[in-house]
């Protein structure tokens, strides 16, 4: 069923249906966010709060509100629901903890969030649904943040790092009537939207995820994802879904900073100028572990620099061009120009910054000078980096926003932020749905004959040796499993590298997955075949297949050798 989300986004009547004090706090935020429309706070017994008038119950309210936020548990916000619903809300927010099929069935067709939303604010709308203190500013375009937890949403809500956020959301997981999927997708569909930020170690409903990512493609925006966890099933769908993941907050906002400025990163080719002695080594071997690469200078590059520079200084990218950083903004320019006339898509200018008087005023103004005029010249993207966040205080970060140039915070986080967007930037998905398992159709079942599983493999081309036998050649490990939450999660594990991917896969996406293991390319392509007759093998059981296990090693002649067959039934 389609849901209208527009009162939601955009509310012109808000009901507060909690304690008075809750409610005030409400109000306050509200109110510092600039919000002019109707707010109506039900507070029985209670004739106003903080100066705005109160209401004996939801029945009484002047019309239909677009969002009750409810803060009432148990039956009581079952029973309040359910009057907002009656009564034609477009939305209601439910904060306390109530049983999740109760509260939908209360709900009916009316837009629910909750149990556990602990807000919903629109800084577009001026519209801040939300208990505790924040720190947004009314924007008319930026990036939206959806997350599980309030502490987290309420302190990325907090940064200064001069990032726009348009909107924040927060539910806590479980069957609530609208997943964050579904919030996302929705939100995505508004054009002041530029990308989304996902907070999740519990992604949801696979399918929604995967239909999240199809609604992303076709808009053209980039969705990053927060999550800790290494569970494979989760890695493996956020990468079939054509999203990135980030592992800490610093680098979810450094992201999503470079994809509201420019988008996700069209190639793995950057460029860097180190503006402070002794950091283009350390970009250099940072950047290295991330996956990042720093082409080099073409000879025409290496002869300008050379010539701007002077001798003595190494003409490699990263550059080290400490030296020209008390020259006139014009003639550094010039230098930020020539390293920018390259094949980078993206130029980094890093100035060590431990703390804000460290780079003072003066010098930070010079650079930020040469580096607008650099960009404005050349026509590419420009991101200034410090090495430390201390260093790009929240004015700083948004006089480079109006440059159009990347204000990003903190060495690290802004290069596993630069990797997310080089992934972003990958070939198009096209996400197809996941194959899953059987819901209890395999329960019960013998484990399937090894002899007959192996002669239908080797009737689909696989090539398996007799046990005991151990070819020469890189070995790798195939386990295949069955996830209620992800479908089929199958890992390739060589050495101390592991790749993950879910069923079905295309030969393409085959390839791709199999590239991430230290393999060459004649062996990966030897493996390919070999994995997609294990796939059919597992499609044509109907998801009764609970576990598989294979070895393979590259053949001598183009195909894949596989041992060690061993597969188990649900229920086996």
């Amino acid at each position: 069923m389609t849901r209208d989300f527009s009162r939601l986004f955009k509310p012109r009547s808000i009901a507060l249906i909690g304690a008075a004090a809750w409610c005030s706090g409400v109000i306050a935020n509200l109110r510092a966010m600039g919000f002019v429309w109707d707010i109506w706070p039900v507070v029985p017994g209670e004739s106003a709060v903080d100066g705005v008038r109160a209401f004996e119950s939801i029945e009484r309210l002047p019309a239909p509100p677009d969002v009750g936020f409810v803060c009432l548990d148990g039956a009581e916000a079952v029973t309040a629901v359910a009057a907002l619903a009656r009564r034609g809300a477009g939305a209601a927010l439910c904060q306390g903890m109530a049983d999740p099929a109760a509260l939908a069935e209360a709900a009916g067709r009316m837009l629910l969030l909750g149990p556990g939303c602990h807000g919903f604010v629109s800084a577009m709308e001026r519209a801040a649904i939300w208990e505790g203190p924040l720190g947004l500013r009314p924007v008319k375009r930026g990036v939206a943040l959806l997350a599980r937890s309030a502490s987290l949403a309420q302190s990325l809500s907090m940064q200064r790092r001069g990032l726009p956020i348009a909107c924040v959301a927060v539910a806590a997981p479980g069957p609530a009537q609208t997943g964050m999927a579904r919030l996302g997708a929705a939100l995505l569909q508004d054009d002041r939207i530029t990308a989304l930020g996902l907070q999740a170690e519990d992604l949801g409903d696979p399918e929604a995820f995967l239909a999240l990512a199809q609604v992303a493609e076709r808009l053209g925006k980039p969705v990053i994802v927060l999550r800790a966890g290494e569970e494979p099933g989760a890695a493996a769908l956020i990468a079939r879904a054509g999203m990135a993941r980030v592992r800490s907050p610093e680098a979810l906002l450094e992201a999503l900073k470079i994809l509201h400025v420019m988008g996700a990163l069209p190639a793995n080719a950057l460029a860097a100028l180190s503006c402070s002695t002794g950091t283009a080594q350390l970009v250099r071997d940072l950047a290295a572990a991330q996956g990042l690469r720093f082409p080099p200078f073409s000879e025409a590059q290496r002869r300008a620099l050379a010539d701007d520079l002077g001798p003595g200084v190494a003409l490699e990218n990263p550059l080290d061009c400490s030296a020209a950083v008390g020259r006139p903004a014009p003639r550094m320019a010039r230098i930020f120009a020539e390293v920018m006339s390259g094949g980078a898509v993206l130029t980094l200018a890093v100035l060590d910054c431990p703390r804000e008087d460290r780079c003072d005023d003066e010098t930070w103004q010079r650079v930020a000078e040469a580096a607008a005029a650099a960009r404005a010249r050349v026509g590419m993207p420009l991101a200034m980096i410090s090495t430390l966040p201390e260093g790009l205080p929240e004015a700083r970060a948004e006089a480079l926003m109006g440059q159009r140039l990347i204000p990003l915070a903190g060495l690290s986080a802004a290069l596993e932020a630069l990797a997310a967007c080089v992934a972003l930037g990958g070939p198009l998905r096209r996400p197809a749905p996941l194959f899953m398992p059987a819901q209890g159709a395999g329960a019960g079942l013998p484990a399937p004959d090894p002899a007959q599983a192996a002669a239908t493999l080797a009737a689909q081309g696989l090539e398996l040796l007799p046990p005991g036998t151990e070819p020469e050649g890189p070995a790798l490990a195939l386990h295949l499993s069955a996830d209620a939450a992800y479908g089929y999660v199958l890992t390739f594990r060589m050495g101390a590298t592991q790749v993950s991917g879910l069923l079905p896969l295309r030969r393409e996406e085959a390839r791709t997955l199999l590239s991430g293991l230290p393999l060459s390319e004649e062996d990966v392509a030897a493996v390919v075949p070999a994995l997609l007759s294990v796939q059919d093998y597992v499609i044509a059981q109907k998801g009764t297949v609970a576990e598989l296990e294979l070895g393979f090693r590259p053949g001598s002649r183009g195909r894949a050798l596989a041992s060690g067959l061993r597969i188990r039934a649900a229920g086996g």
